[in-house]
């Protein structure tokens, strides 16, 4: 065992030492943007060839310059290949790579002209090199133009195939396929009807031909229809559930981004609330399959679901950041991060938002504490420390030997009483803790808890003062009770 993984050890080691400067050479011209074009350029005259040989005939063809140059471009390949199989660090991949190439480039006796037609498939090769040299210039172009590009290359490829290989099995017995222009109809409206059109073929090798090229036909018809409603139903999704446009024409909405096991408590306690319940939402996550499916006994009449990563400027603009009053950042769990890189994704979006809006609310889970500094810093108004929270509930239940029904009604606005905060009313600055706490409590049936004073991160919370303690200016009361007091 240890001899064998001393040897795996030296393979290692032995991949991963530094190649001559001959073979980096090699390299770098064999992957080179004048060498692609130039062998894309040989490849589409290969073919062209390959139709011409078909086309003139045997005798025409040898005694030509066609053959010359045709062997010529051949042995370009056969070099290119064996260049390509130096470099390779993995000879196997080589071979699961490139095996196509190496069949069409095979020497075929003219007695199986037949078998020519498998230089046919270096046309595929083209669709990878232009798809590389596009992605060159831009990666989003190469991606889109990708498959449609590939999809037409596919098509061609059967239609020559069908045509030539028709032309060539059928010709001398079946007078509907002595021309090659014929052939290539046929094999056109056979691939796009997916059944043989027309003249039937008159021998075993061309029924077989004809079999291969509504194979194709069928085979290409399903991807095309795949494609085409992949496509349309992201469009229907965008334009049903996304409504991009109106996402441009929000103000005041509420923005959460992320989203974790939490999510759909949150929404569904911020539908309660009656002064927040006509607030747009938007979602904002990497993956919001997950948020829709959790979602679907909610009102969704102004909840807008965005997907793309909340941590970046576009995205934020995108989900109207400048005009939004809210701000939850919740710790995300759609992708599997660790706690510390979810904090981070946390402060990241929360200091980019205060920067783009200062004067949004923001409210952020974190799942470590020592990531709070930067977030008060940042001007960032609450902090909720899950596990903290849950500790603390747990243990206020231990304590008092059940509690959890107390602090469960507090906590939510869907039944009993809540908690409220508002600023201190006019001509109240001066008056004593319990003054106010008796005017509360005989007036309108609520608690007064605590009294907030000062501002974001500099905030003093004093929670059930000193009786004597006086109001000032500019605090805010947090106090319990049924429905929030609109007439004080």
């Amino acid at each position: 065992m240890t001899n064998q993984r001393r040897g795996l050890s030296l393979t290692g080691l032995a991949q991963q030492q530094p190649r001559s400067p001959w073979i980096e050479q090699l390299d770098r011209l064999i992957h080179a943007p004048a060498t692609e074009l130039a062998l894309i350029l040989l490849i589409l005259i290969s073919v062209s060839l390959v139709v011409l040989e078909v086309g003139v005939g045997v005798g025409e063809w040898n005694s030509g310059l066609f053959q010359y140059v045709d062997r010529l471009i051949s042995t370009v390949f056969m070099v290119e290949l064996l260049i390509r199989y130096g470099i390779a660090r993995r000879k196997k991949r080589f071979f699961r790579q490139y095996w196509l190439d190496i069949v069409a480039i095979l020497p075929v006796s003219p007695a199986f002209r037949i078998l020519r037609l498998l230089r046919l498939l270096r046309l595929l090769r083209v669709g990878i090199l232009v798809n590389r040299s596009i992605s060159r210039f831009s990666y989003t172009l190469a991606t889109t133009l990708g498959s449609q590009l590939g999809l037409l290359l596919v098509v061609g490829l059967i239609v020559l195939v069908g045509a030539l290989g028709m032309y060539l099995l059928e010709g001398r017995q079946n007078e509907n396929f002595d021309s090659l222009s014929e052939s290539l109809w046929w094999s056109f409206f056979t691939l796009v009807s997916a059944e043989p059109v027309g003249v039937q073929p008159r021998t075993d090798a061309g029924r077989f031909m004809a079999l291969l090229v509504v194979t194709g036909g069928l085979t290409m018809f399903a991807v095309f229809t795949g494609v085409v409603s992949a496509v349309m139903m992201q469009r229907l999704k965008t334009v049903m559930e996304v409504r991009l446009l109106e996402l441009d024409e929000l103000q005041e909405h509420m923005v959460i981004c992320g989203w974790n096991r939490s999510g759909h408590l949150l929404i569904e306690e911020l539908q309660a609330d009656a002064m927040l319940r006509q607030l747009p939402i938007v979602v904002v996550a990497e993956s919001v399959e997950l948020a829709e499916r959790e979602l679907r006994h909610v009102d969704q009449s102004r909840l807008y679901f965005f997907q793309g990563d909340y941590t970046t400027l576009d995205v934020l603009e995108n989900v109207g950041i400048y005009h939004a009053s809210r701000a939850i950042l919740l710790a995300d769990s759609t992708h599997p991060r660790s706690d510390q890189d979810r904090d981070a994704r946390t402060v990241l979006a929360a200091l980019t938002i205060e920067k783009l809006n200062p004067v949004i609310y923001t409210c952020a889970q974190l799942l470590d504490r020592k990531n709070n500094v930067q977030l008060r810093v940042a001007g960032v108004e609450d902090v909720v420390i899950t596990d903290e929270l849950a500790g603390h509930l747990i243990a206020t239940s231990a304590r008092n030997l059940g509690a959890v029904e107390v602090l469960a009604e507090l906590l939510t606005v869907q039944t009993g009483n809540q908690f409220y905060k508002l600023p201190l009313p006019d001509g109240w600055a001066g008056q004593s803790f319990l003054g106010i706490s008796r005017h509360l409590q005989e007036g309108h049936g609520a608690i007064l808890v605590a009294i907030e004073r000062g501002k974001d991160y500099e905030r003093k919370v004093m929670v059930n003062p000193e009786a004597h303690t006086p109001t000032q200016a500019g605090d805010f009361l947090v106090l319990i009770a049924r429905h929030y007091p609109h007439h004080l």
